[in-house]
């Protein structure tokens, strides 16, 4: 009996193409203010990163941003944050490579040698 084995090459291609289908987005999350204590209480801002292959301010994308904001935002109060507004959202419009001069330069790798380039959605 022959075992199935699965081809990575062709998984990968896969993934990527279904990567490529989809377009990145992240909406700022901003603090109204921290609870009383003697450590730390998180930044005074956050990003909620999602993705998704639907057009901005459809019903599909909206559900996306939603999900991304509630996980973050949740996170953030449970850590510190008393509350929080809802910022721009920006979209990934392409990259551009890292630069010889950029500290990230010495740790890159193929994954890592490019960074990202957003554009506010309006």
């Amino acid at each position: 009996m022959k075992k199935n084995k699965m081809n990575f090459w062709r998984r990968d291609a896969r993934i990527k193409k279904n990567m490529k289908e989809e377009k990145h987005y992240y909406t700022e999350l901003h603090t109204k203010g921290f609870k009383y204590t003697n450590k730390f209480s998180g930044f005074d801002s956050a990003c909620a990163h999602f993705s998704t292959k639907y057009a901005p301010h459809t019903v599909g994308w909206l559900d996306a941003q939603i999900k991304a904001i509630e996980l973050i935002g949740g996170q953030q109060v449970s850590h510190g944050w008393v509350g929080y507004t809802v910022g721009k959202t920006f979209a990934q419009i392409g990259e551009e490579p890292v630069s010889v001069m950029s500290p990230a330069w010495e740790y890159r790798t193929q994954a890592s040698m490019t960074n990202p380039v957003y554009e506010e959605v309006i």
